[in-house]
């Protein structure tokens, strides 16, 4: 029987032989020797990967002492089994004729845990997360004995230490019983883990070190996931630096606790930023058969002064629409979290020379919940006038409260290999309430990404809305619903699928139903090709035929994020002539 007490030696062996070998392969090269071939018989899988990190590569050199050699490789097989619990192989080392090598490895009975005891003593002892640590340990009694499984332990061990502020904690017993007779291990592990820390005073500096004075503080402390006086926790580290990320208020963020500084179990956080760039500035291009050229511009500036708050204004011009819109957002209770945001647009659209001018005015709060999910309570008041072609002339004001939830969820950066995304919202007007006209306006949608081995990618949309009124015909054009065009049934021109009157002019409808499904296959980095089918209908009767269009597009994913180039076709109606449509930006 022997007792074990250190082990990371011979369990960090075979990384250190991985990293040699790679070396040694350059300096046998440049001697001049040549490698000889290793053949391991008797064992496969992760023994055979094992004993070949820890022989290493084997050259003529080594041929010529081999007395020395044979030693040598008898002792890194044996290191190499009990590593992996075998500690009874039986080892033959012969050279071939051919002038390689052959090692013959009968493992034997392999040595399994016999009796598994950790102990936590301190504060740790009635920590729930050391207890669930207990419940899922990567090496359990009967298992095989295998060192890399046993240094894992330990390293969970003290990570989740660290991560729970036990920063005086250490093992203060690790005895390891291993009979090669009985093939039984007995291992008694004790880990002393003291008091746990807990948070002390946060204080925000610049690069220099001085108290930072571009966002007050108070702001600042509404990120703060944590109290002063709260247990430690390296998670709420973690949330803290992100949310200063994410609210572009800085160019830099770091938050790093003071352990050396911590007083009494205190221990200080300190986070330094350093100031944002002023202005942010997005330029993006798109076109279509039906729109052509589309250009838009979006500036923005998340910090406009120390009280956190921001602006952001974009404009779109193309043959067919122009706008100008503006966000002005005031921090609530959070900067991220909950906003305050006052909004302002106008739109000028000719849509089949029918000219709509729009002027919006609103004021919205949003709030960010668990799970992603975001809350947005709204007022917006609209004024609409339009024009059409023979001279006749209207218009409307419109003063909407509404609600909208919506969740974005994306894995890949840029260019998302995962996601998807659920929207609902509904507006309502009323006469009694300075509008003129009564509807409710309910909308939705969803889309869903994945993608397979790596190079097939799936992307599915549907986009549904209803407009419920007893007088339709008092709804506001730009309420209502239309279809076609690159965000919605492609192949047919924007805004196209609707209800038309006498003279032919689309009228948009009550409701709407669309739906694309596409398939992108990967060609090359970057680079993928797609195929796709889109169906829908903006309609008033649920008897109306769907529009289908299909067709095939090119993928890029440019450093500025993907552009699309789709060339589409009318399924449902042949007539209708051939659409390309271009756009930058992302699928969800």
């Amino acid at each position: 029987m022997m007792q074990w007490r250190q082990m990371a030696t011979r369990a960090g062996g075979a990384w250190r032989c991985v990293c040699l070998c790679a070396l040694l392969s350059m300096s046998f090269s440049a001697s001049g020797a040549e490698v000889v071939k290793l053949d391991i018989q008797g064992i496969d899988g992760p023994l055979k990967d094992n004993a070949t990190s820890y022989i290493g590569p084997l050259t003529t050199e080594d041929l010529k002492s081999w007395r020395d050699t044979r030693s040598r490789l008898l002792t890194a097989v044996h290191e190499s089994m009990e590593a992996m619990g075998y500690y009874s192989p039986d080892v033959q080392v012969q050279q071939d004729k051919k002038g390689g090598v052959r090692v013959i490895v009968a493992p034997g009975q392999p040595v399994l845990v016999g009796r598994l005891t950790l102990v936590f003593e301190g504060e740790a002892g009635n920590d729930i997360a050391f207890t669930a640590l207990r419940e899922n340990l990567p090496l359990k009694e009967n298992d095989v004995f295998h060192h890399g499984q046993y240094e894992k332990l330990k390293s969970g061990v003290q990570a989740l230490a660290l991560e729970r502020g036990y920063f005086d904690a250490a093992w203060s017993r690790r005895d390891v019983m291993v009979d090669p007779v009985k093939h039984r291990v007995d291992i008694d592990l004790v880990y002393a883990s003291g008091s746990r820390f807990f948070f002390g005073p946060v204080s925000f500096v610049d690069t220099d070190g001085a108290e930072q004075h571009f966002v007050q503080r108070h702001v600042l402390e509404t990120m703060i996931p944590f109290s002063e006086g709260d247990p430690f926790e390296a998670a709420g580290i973690l949330k803290l630096n992100k949310s200063l990320l994410d609210s572009r208020y800085f160019s830099e963020v770091r938050v790093r606790h003071q352990r050396e500084e911590a007083v009494d179990l205190a221990i200080p956080v300190r986070v330094t930023v350093a100031d944002e760039e002023p202005n942010d500035v997005d330029v993006g291009i798109g076109y279509s058969t039906d729109v052509e050229t589309r250009l838009s511009l979006t500036w923005r500036r998340p910090l406009i002064n120390d009280s956190g708050h921001g602006i952001e204004a974009s404009t779109e011009l193309s043959q067919v629409r122009r706008s100008f819109d503006a966000t002005y957002t005031i921090p609530w209770k959070h900067p991220i979290d909950d906003v305050v945001q006052l909004i302002y647009g106008v739109q000028r659209e000719n849509l089949e020379d029918v000219i709509t001018y729009s002027t919006v005015v609103g004021v919205q709060r949003q709030i960010e919940q668990d799970q992603g999910w975001k809350r947005t309570y709204m007022l917006r008041w609209n004024r609409e006038s339009s024009e059409r072609p023979d001279g006749e002339e209207s218009k409307a004001d419109l003063l909407m409260p509404g609600f909208s939830l919506d969740r974005t969820r994306t894995r890949g950066g840029v260019d998302p290999h995962w996601g998807d995304r659920q929207y609902y919202q509904a507006e309502f007007a009323s006469k009694q309430f300075l509008s003129d006209a009564d509807f409710v306006s309910l909308r939705a949608g969803f889309r869903w990404l994945r993608t397979a081995a790596d190079n097939h990618k799936f992307f599915l949309r549907l986009d549904g809305g209803s407009i419920v009124t007893s007088n339709f015909d008092e709804v506001p054009v730009s309420m209502r619903f239309f279809a076609g065009g690159d965000q919605s049934v492609r192949g047919y021109d924007y805004k196209s699928i609707s209800p038309r009157d006498e003279q032919g002019i689309a009228v948009g409808a009550r409701n709407l139903a669309t739906g694309s499904l596409e398939y992108n296959y990967t060609v090359y980095p970057k680079w993928r090709v797609a195929l796709f089918t889109d169906a829908g209908n903006a309609f008033d009767s649920v008897n109306e035929p769907i529009k289908v269009g299909a067709g095939t597009g090119v993928r890029w994913v440019s450093p500025l994020g993907p552009i699309r180039l789709d060339f589409a076709w009318s399924v449902s109606e042949p007539e209708v002539d051939f659409r390309i449509h271009f756009f930058m930006g992302p699928s969800l």
